[in-house]
C-alpha cells in the first residue's frame, strides 16, 4: 500500500474535515451525479501542486474553498493532507511515512508542507518526479487525460513515455541547465562587451602608459645626464678653486717677503716718501677697489650667464607646456564629442525603451482585454448550458408526456379493436386477395395490349381476320369486366376488414395528433438545444482563437521584455561609458588646469628672469663705468708716484725692482683672488641653477661626483640626443602609467571573469549534453518496452488486431511527439483519431497498462474511463486491472456495476445535506457472490508476452482455446457471442410484429396510418 489516507477540510463541496481511508488492491468510489466525487480526485491533484484552476473545474484558485450553501456560511479556508507511505523508499525522503499538506486561504496565500515542514510547490513536484505520481503524471486518469492522450497533437503524449523512462527529473534538470546556460551566454555577452570597451581604453592606454614611461625614463635620463655635467663641472670648479688657494698662499708668502724687504727700503726713505705712501695708499685702495669691481663683474656676467641658460630652459619648458596644452584640449574636444555622441544615443536608447514600454503596456492591456473576453464566453457557456439543462428538464418532461400518451394509444388501440372484431388475419387475407386480382387484371391488360399492338403493326389482314380480331378483343374486353366485378368484391370485403376508428385517432382532437404535438416540441426543443451547443462551440472556438492570440501576446510580451532588459543593459552600459568619458574628461580638465597653471608660472618666472637679466645689464654698464674711473685715477696716480720717485735716491732702483716683483706677485695675488672668488661664484651659482632647476640640492649627489667616469662631450652628446628622442614623444599623458594600471587590474579582472564564465559554460553545456544523452537512451529504452507492451495488450483488450507506436521525429528523440496507430479485429490499420469512442478508450487503457507493466505508479486514481465501455470491453478493463491491483492502488471512479464488482473496497460519495459531500467507506466480503467474469483467479496476460528483464510481467492466464483451422476460442467472447445471438432474435420477434401491424394498418389505404402503426 501507497496510499494511505486523505484528509480533506473546505475543498470545494467537504465543508466538513473528512478522513478517507484507503486500502490494498482496487477501490471503487461510487454516487450520484453531482455528490461530489471528482472533487476527491481534484484534491489529490491539488495536494500534488496543481495551479492551474481551469484544471480543476474552477474559474480561480479562490473558488475551490467551500462557498458556503443555504444553510452554512463559506469557509475561508481550504486544506488537503495526503498520508503516503514510504516503506520502499520510493520518494527521496528518510521518512517511511510521508504526509503531504497544502493550504490556501482565501486572501490568496498558498502554503505547502512535507510532514509539516513549509515548502515551495517547486519542491513537491520534484519529490514526486519519475515516480508516476504527480499532476501531471499517469497517476490520474480523468476522461479528459484519455482525451489528451488520444489528442491529435503527438507531443501531448510524451509525457507518459517521460515519466515511466524516469527522465522528468532529467528533462526539468535539462530546462534548468539550458536555462543556466543561456543565462550564463547572457551574462558572457555582457562581459565581451564590457571587455571590449576595457580592451580599447586598455590598448589606449597601454600605448599611452609605455609613452609616458619612455617619457619618464628619458626625463630620468636628461636629469642624470644634467646632473653628471653639473657634477663635473662641479668637480672642476672645486679642484680649480683648491689649486688655486694653494696657489694663492705660495703668492701671498711670496708678497709678504717682498714686501718686507720693500718696507726696508721704505724706512730708509721715510722721510721722502709720506707722500708716495700716501699715493701708493690710494694706489692700493684704488686696485682694491679695481679688484673689486673686476671681480662684481665677473659675477655679474657668470648670473647673465646662468639667467640666459635658464631663460632658454624655461622658453624651452614654455614651448612643451604650451603644446601639451593643446594636445590635453585636443583630447578634451575629443572627449566632449564622445560624450555628446554618448548622450545622443543614450536619449535614443531611453526613448526605445519608453516605446517598449508603451508595447509592453499595450500587449499588457490586450492580453487582460483578452483573458476578460474568455472570462465572459466562459459564463455565457455556463449560462448556455444552464439553459440547456433547462431544456434538457423539459424534453424529460415530454418524454414523460409521450410516455403517458404512448401507453394511452396502446391501450385505446387495444380497446378499439377488440370492440370493433378487427381480424388481422382476415384483413391480410382480404388485402392478399385483393392484390391477386389486381395483379391478374394487370397482367390480362398488358398481355392483350401487346396482342393488339402486334396486330396493328402488321399491314393487308382480310376481312376474316379482321372480324376475328373484333371477336376476340370483345371477349377480352368481357373478361376484363368480370374481373373488375371480382375486384370491386374484393375491396369490399378489405372496406369491411379496416377498423372504423382510425379516423377518431386521427383527428385534429386525436390522441395521436397529440403525440405528432409532442413530438414536435422534442425536436423543437432538440433544435434549440443544437442552436444553443453551435452558439457554445462559438464561443469555445472564440476562447481558443483568444487563447491563441493570448500566448501570442505572452511570447511577443516576452520577447518585449527580453528587449527591454537588453535595452536597460545597454543602457547601463552607455551610462557607464559616459561616466568613464566625463572622468577622463575631468581628469584632462584638471591636467588642463594644471597645465595652464605650470605654464602661467613659468611665464612669470621668464618675466622675472627677463627682469633680472635687465638688472644685470645696468650693473655691468655702472661697473664698466666706474672701473675706468678707477683705472684713469690709479694712471694719474702712478704717474705723481713716478715724479715723487724721481726725487728718492740711492735705492730708487732696488725699490722698483721690489716693487716690480711686488707688484708681479699682487698681480698674481689679485689674479688668483679673482679666480677664488670666480670658483665660487661658479659653485654657488651651479648649485643655485640646480635647485632652480630641479628642486633639489646639488650636493645630495656629492658622493656620485667622484664616480663618474664618462667625459662631459659623450654625456653632452648623450643629453642631446635623449633632449631630441623627448621632443619626437610630442604630447605626453603623465597620468596615463597609474590610469593603465587601474584600467589593467579592471581588464584583467575581466578576462578572468571571461574565462571563468566561458569554462563554466563549457561545464553547463558538458554537464547538460550528458543529461540529455542519458535522458535519450532511458526514453529510447523505455520506448521500445512500451512499444512491445502496447502491442501485446492491444491484442489481449481486443482479442486480435495489432497496434504501433511511432516516433514523429525519430532523430530528435527528446522533442518528437509519439503517434498511435491502432488496427483492431477486421479493420486496417489507422491512426487512433479514426476510432470510435469506446475503442479509443480501449486503446488508450492499453497504453496505460503498457506503461505499468515498464513502471508501475504506486497508485492510481481513474476517473469515470469506463464511461465509453460496453459490457465485454468493461470487462476486459476490470480483468487487466486486477491483474495490476497487486503492483498498485487504483481508485475507479465509476458508475458499472462491473466495474463496482470487480473492486475489493467500496467508498461511497453522498450529500445528506445539500451542497457537503460525505464519504462512507464499505469492505466488501469476499464471499459476496460476483459476476464469473470477475473470477479471482483470471488474468488478462496473454502467453506471447516476452519475459524481458526490467519488464513487469503479471502472472499469465490459461491459454485460450486454439481451433485445427487457426481460429482461436475465448470463453469470454463465446459468452458475448451467445448474448448478442440472443438480443437478435429479441429484435427479429418485435420486427416481426411491427411489420404485421403495418400490414393491418394498411387496410384503411390511409399513407399515415402505417406509419403510426410503426411507431407505436
Amino acid at each position: 500500500m501507497f496510499l494511505k489516507s486523505l484528509d480533506i477540510f473546505g475543498f470545494k463541496s467537504f465543508a466538513d474535515k473528512t478522513h478517507i481511508e484507503f486500502a490494498d488492491g482496487i477501490t471503487a468510489l461510487l454516487g450520484p451525479n453531482g455528490c461530489g466525487k471528482s472533487n476527491v480526485v481534484d484534491a489529490v491533484k491539488w495536494v500534488l501542486a496543481e495551479n492551474k484552476a481551469k484544471n480543476l473545474r474552477a474559474d480561480t484558485m479562490e473558488s475551490v474553498i467551500f462557498n458556503g450553501t443555504e444553510t452554512r456560511p463559506p469557509l475561508n479556508i481550504a486544506e488537503v493532507t495526503l498520508t503516503l507511505a514510504n516503506e520502499n523508499g520510493l520518494l527521496p525522503l528518510d521518512d517511511t511515512e510521508i504526509a503531504l499538506k497544502r493550504r490556501l486561504y482565501r486572501s490568496g496565500e498558498n502554503e505547502y508542507y512535507i510532514n509539516n515542514k513549509q515548502v515551495g510547490p517547486t519542491e513537491v513536484r520534484r519529490l514526486f518526479m519519475d515516480t508516476g505520481v504527480g499532476k501531471a503524471a499517469y497517476s490520474v486518469m480523468e476522461q479528459g487525460k484519455i482525451d489528451q492522450i488520444l489528442s491529435s497533437k503527438p507531443e501531448d503524449r510524451r509525457y507518459l513515455f517521460e515519466e515511466a523512462a524516469g527522465i522528468s527529473r532529467s528533462k526539468a534538470e535539462v530546462a534548468e541547465a539550458r536555462r543556466d546556460l543561456e543565462r550564463t551566454q547572457q551574462n558572457l555577452d555582457m562581459i565581451e562587451v564590457s571587455l571590449a570597451e576595457n580592451k580599447r581604453s586598455y590598448e589606449t592606454l597601454k600605448v599611452q602608459s609605455e609613452k609616458t614611461l619612455k617619457y619618464r625614463a628619458l626625463k630620468e635620463d636628461i636629469f642624470n645626464f644634467e646632473l653628471d655635467i653639473q657634477l663635473l663641472k662641479l668637480k672642476d670648479f672645486v679642484q680649480n678653486q683648491a689649486r688655486q688657494t694653494q696657489a694663492k698662499e705660495e703668492i701671498a708668502e711670496k708678497r709678504n717677503a717682498v714686501q718686507a724687504e720693500i718696507d726696508e727700503i721704505l724706512n730708509t726713505l721715510t722721510e721722502n716718501s709720506d707722500k708716495i705712501k700716501e699715493l701708493q695708499a690710494k694706489m692700493g685702495e684704488l686696485q682694491m677697489e679695481l679688484v673689486r669691481i673686476q671681480t662684481e663683474k665677473t659675477n655679474k656676467l657668470d648670473q647673465q650667464k646662468i639667467l640666459n641658460e635658464n631663460a632658454r630652459t624655461i622658453r624651452e619648458k614654455i614651448g612643451t607646456l604650451e603644446l601639451k596644452q593643446r594636445s590635453i584640449q585636443e583630447r578634451i574636444d575629443e572627449l566632449n564629442e564622445e560624450i555628446a555622441n554618448q548622450d545622443a544615443d543614450l536619449r535614443s536608447k531611453s526613448k526605445q525603451i519608453e516605446e517598449v514600454k508603451q508595447n509592453i503596456d499595450s500587449f499588457v492591456k490586450n492580453i487582460e482585454s483578452s483573458q476578460n473576453q474568455i472570462t465572459t464566453n466562459e459564463q455565457k457557456i455556463t449560462e448556455s448550458e444552464e439553459e440547456i439543462r433547462n431544456l434538457d428538464t423539459e424534453r424529460e418532461n415530454f418524454q414523460k408526456e409521450l410516455e403517458a400518451i404512448t401507453e394511452d394509444i396502446v391501450t385505446e388501440l387495444d380497446a378499439k379493436l377488440k370492440d370493433s372484431g378487427f381480424s388481422s388475419a382476415a384483413s391480410k387475407k382480404a388485402k392478399e386477395d385483393l392484390d391477386s386480382l389486381v395483379g391478374k387484371l394487370k397482367v390480362y391488360a398488358e398481355g392483350r395490349r401487346n396482342i393488339f399492338t402486334d396486330y396493328a403493326s402488321l399491314k393487308g389482314h382480310s376481312d376474316e381476320e379482321n372480324e376475328n380480331f373484333a371477336k376476340d378483343a370483345i371477349k377480352a374486353l368481357d373478361e376484363v369486366a368480370g374481373l373488375v366485378k371480382e375486384i370491386e368484391g374484393a375491396v369490399q370485403t378489405y372496406s369491411e376488414t379496416v377498423p372504423n376508428f382510425i379516423d377518431e385517432f386521427l383527428s385534429p382532437e386525436g390522441i395521436i395528433t397529440k403525440k405528432r404535438n409532442i413530438d414536435r416540441n422534442i425536436q423543437e426543443n432538440l433544435q434549440k438545444i443544437a442552436t444553443i451547443r453551435e452558439r457554445i462551440d462559438g464561443y469555445k472556438a472564440e476562447n481558443i482563437l483568444l487563447i491563441g492570440k493570448i500566448n501570442e501576446y505572452k511570447e511577443t510580451l516576452s520577447q518585449l521584455r527580453v528587449s527591454e532588459a537588453q535595452m536597460q543593459q545597454q543602457i547601463f552600459n552607455a551610462k557607464q561609458t559616459a561616466d568613464l568619458l566625463k572622468r577622463n574628461l575631468t581628469g584632462e580638465q584638471n591636467a588642463l588646469r594644471q597645465n595652464e597653471q605650470d605654464l602661467y608660472l613659468e611665464q612669470k618666472n621668464q618675466e622675472d628672469l627677463e627682469e633680472r637679466i635687465s638688472d644685470l645689464d645696468e650693473a655691468l654698464g655702472e661697473i664698466e663705468r666706474h672701473g675706468r674711473e678707477c683705472a684713469e685715477t690709479m694712471g694719474n696716480l702712478d704717474e705723481e708716484i713716478k715724479r715723487c720717485n724721481t726725487s728718492v735716491s740711492g735705492k730708487k732702483n732696488a725699490l722698483d725692482k721690489k716693487r716690480e716683483e711686488q707688484q708681479k706677485y699682487q698681480s698674481q695675488y689679485e689674479k688668483l683672488t679673482l679666480d677664488l672668488v670666480t670658483s665660487e661664484n661658479d659653485i654657488r651659482n651651479i648649485k643655485q641653477n640646480f635647485i632652480e632647476t630641479h628642486s633639489r640640492d646639488l650636493m645630495e649627489f656629492e658622493e656620485r661626483m667622484y664616480k663618474i667616469n664618462t667625459p662631459s662631450v659623450v654625456l653632452r652628446e648623450k643629453l642631446s640626443s635623449s633632449r631630441k628622442a623627448l621632443a619626437d614623444l610630442g604630447s605626453v599623458n603623465l597620468m596615463a602609467p597609474e590610469e593603465f594600471g587601474e584600467q589593467k587590474e579592471r581588464y584583467e579582472k575581466l578576462q578572468k571573469q571571461y574565462e571563468d564564465t566561458v569554462k563554466a559554460r563549457a561545464d553547463i553545456l558538458r554537464v547538460y549534453e550528458e543529461i540529455k544523452t542519458k535522458s535519450t537512451e532511458m526514453f529510447v529504452l523505455t520506448y521500445n518496452k512500451i512499444k512491445k507492451n502496447f502491442h501485446n495488450m492491444f491484442r489481449r483488450l481486443f482479442g486480435g488486431g495489432r497496434a504501433e507506436l511511432r516516433l514523429t521525429d525519430p532523430q530528435n528523440v527528446l522533442t518528437s511527439g509519439v503517434d498511435i496507430y491502432a488496427e483492431p479485429p477486421g479493420k486496417k490499420l489507422q491512426n487512433i483519431a479514426l476510432l470510435s469512442g469506446g475503442e479509443k478508450t480501449m486503446t488508450a487503457v492499453a497504453l496505460l497498462f503498457a506503461t505499468y507493466q515498464v513502471r508501475p505508479s504506486p497508485f492510481c486514481l481513474l476517473d469515470e474511463i469506463d464511461a465509453a465501455l460496453d459490457d465485454k470491453n468493461v470487462t476486459s478493463f476490470v480483468q487487466a486491472l486486477r491483474s495490476f491491483a497487486k503492483l498498485s492502488q487504483y481508485i475507479v471512479i465509476t458508475h458499472n456495476k462491473k466495474t463496482v464488482m470487480g473492486a475489493s473496497t467500496m467508498l461511497g460519495v453522498t450529500m445528506q445535506e445539500s451542497g457537503v459531500s460525505k464519504v462512507i467507506t464499505i469492505s466488501l466480503d469476499k464471499s459476496i457472490s460476483k459476476d464469473d467474469s470477475f473470477d479471482e483467479t483470471e488474468e488478462f496476460i496473454e502467453e506471447d508476452v516476452p519475459e524481458e528483464e526490467g519488464v513487469v510481467v503479471p502472472p499469465r492466464p490459461e491459454p485460450r482455446i486454439h481451433n485445427a483451422d487457426g481460429t482461436i476460442t475465448d470463453p469470454i467472447i463465446e459468452k458475448y457471442n451467445e448474448e448478442q445471438k440472443e438480443a437478435a432474435k429479441r429484435a427479429r420477434a418485435e420486427a416481426k410484429a411491427a411489420k404485421a401491424a403495418e400490414e393491418e394498418a394498411k387496410q384503411n389505404n390511409s399513407e399515415a396510418a402505417p406509419k403510426e402503426a410503426e411507431n407505436v
